[in-house]
């Protein structure tokens, strides 16, 4: 920090001036100070202006003074009028240098600590050279203990600014600051010294801050769903590294990026809405391929629900199984058909619902297993047919060994694996894989038909160990993915043809 000190002195001690300058060429150098008199007014400059200028913006002000000066009308007037009026306001240091003997101790500035030393006047000393040295220690000593004083105010003045710039930023955590929170910042802005241009550019700037912070929180946001349309999830080795540098560039917080993270793979379970009604579950009598176990043929009542578009994918499963363990321990990655986007198998019922207890949790929302009636009802989606397509199946429409066919139907492919979800055509509540693929663990315990079976749409619990499966499989014969066709295993067990998806009980979103 290098102080501006302005020179007031009458051009009769121009050679004296002179003097005190080169004894101050130390303090020049050393950037602690840095001087102006009116002899830096260059030809043809407006001298009374720049004088004004430079005498309003000097730190330091040196009165060299003399019968000449105190003669002087300008330097009077003008220049030790402004001097003092700074002073006083503490705006600048104002120090008077006797040059020569006259009486000044009735003078505006007679007041201030003169120098030299005892103020005896620079040309009463025996060696001048001796004068202008204690002068020029006198001016460093001054302009340091300015220079410390400014320092400590910066730093207070920087504490101040930080302080409330901490507080305006918690406000503007939302993007905005309330008529109550803006009060409380007037209050501490009032508190900490805090001019109101000061505390508007603070508040301005916290704004900003959270403005361009959500920008670059929605690019990764962006970026993020790309990789996760584009690979599945976990995300590879590249995905992950373009991530990190980003959040580290911007230094996005770690919370935020894994409450987003987690938000998005979440959100990628896709639940729709499916609207209550009522239906006759089970099979007729004449349908080809029925089984006992598929009657008798009942009306059932379903209150509105959601449910999972598509069955749980592994990248789903494998976000939810690194969540916080409710019951059970999970296998992140329990599946034989390995795809991000392929449905989860190999998971027996008591694994779907930890799975389900675990993502309750984490969300707040109630996750679980649809009943046994709220499934085929969703599969059915208003239709009486076999298959919600049609009165027949092909490989075309759904995942299923195509080596064997189904009433009027033909053969078609068996791919022997699992698909990745969504590849066939939905029904009309845009439900995908609801014939074939995997079948899907439902909430009920098996029962060998329907008599006895509740009307309401819940769940026939019971304590055998066997529970209810839906939908068919890859594996499977095309009678077997019929919306009636029902089937079972051991809740313990698991199997590569064997997954689930979720319904939520409460309206998604509330």
């Amino acid at each position: 920090m290098s102080l501006k000190v302005f020179i007031s002195y009458s051009h009769a001690d121009e050679s004296l001036k002179n003097e005190l300058v080169n004894h101050l060429t130390t303090s020049i150098r050393q950037c602690i100070i840095s001087t102006w008199d009116a002899r830096e007014i260059p030809p043809g400059g407006e001298w009374d202006r720049q004088i004004k200028e430079n005498l309003n913006t000097a730190d330091i002000i040196l009165l060299l003074v003399s019968s000449d000066f105190i003669r002087s009308e300008y330097c009077w007037s003008i220049e030790v009028t402004k001097a003092v009026e700074r002073h006083e306001a503490k705006e600048a240091c104002v120090i008077p240098i006797i040059l020569r003997s006259v009486d000044w101790e009735n003078a505006p500035f007679a007041q201030l600590q003169a120098l030299p030393q005892n103020t005896l006047p620079v040309r009463s000393w025996n060696n001048q050279d001796d004068a202008f040295k204690n002068v020029a220690q006198g001016i460093r000593f001054a302009a340091n203990k300015l220079i410390e004083e400014r320092q400590q105010q910066q730093l207070k003045i920087e504490a101040a600014i930080a302080q409330y710039r901490q507080r305006a930023e918690y406000f503007t955590s939302d993007g905005k600051i309330s008529p109550l929170e803006l009060d409380m910042l007037n209050d501490l802005q009032k508190n900490l010294g805090l001019t109101d241009s000061e505390a508007s550019t603070i508040r301005k700037k916290a704004l900003d801050s959270y403005r361009i912070y959500r920008e670059k929180i929605e690019i990764y946001r962006l970026s993020l769903i790309n990789f996760i349309n584009e690979q599945g999830y976990p995300l590879d080795g590249n995905a992950e590294r373009e991530l990190k540098e980003f959040q580290q560039h911007y230094k996005l917080k770690h919370e935020d990026i894994v409450r987003l993270r987690e938000t998005e793979l979440f959100t990628a379970l896709e639940i729709v809405a499916i609207p209550g009604g009522k239906f006759l579950m089970g099979s007729l009598e004449n349908e080809p391929g029925r089984l006992d176990r598929e009657s008798p043929q009942h009306l059932v009542t379903i209150q509105p629900f959601f449910m999972g578009k598509y069955p749980v994918t592994q990248s789903q499963w494998a976000v939810v199984a690194a969540l916080k363990e409710v019951n059970n321990p999970l296998n992140p990655d329990p599946s034989r058909f390995k795809g991000a986007n392929r449905p989860v198998e190999r998971v027996s019922w008591y694994d779907a619902i930890e799975f389900c207890a675990r993502l309750s949790k984490k969300t707040g929302k109630t996750y679980r297993l649809p009943s046994e009636a709220e499934w085929e009802y969703a599969c059915r989606a208003g239709t009486t047919t076999p298959f919600y397509f049609s009165e027949t199946i092909t490989t075309d429409l759904a995942n299923y060994d195509g080596n064997y066919t189904y009433s009027a139907g033909t053969k078609g492919e068996y791919r022997q694996q699992t698909t990745d979800v969504g590849k066939f055509p939905p029904n009309s509540f845009a439900l995908f894989d609801m014939h074939g693929n995997i079948w899907e663990w439902c909430q009920d315990a098996w029962h060998e038909n329907y008599n006895g079976a509740p009307t309401d749409g819940s769940a026939w619990i019971s304590e055998n160990d066997e529970r209810l499966l839906r939908g068919g499989s890859w594996s499977g014969f095309p009678r077997f993915c019929r919306s009636a066709n029902r089937y079972w295993r051991a809740r313990g067990g698991r199997y590569d043809y064997v997954g689930f998806r979720v319904v939520v009980a409460a309206p998604f979103g509330t």
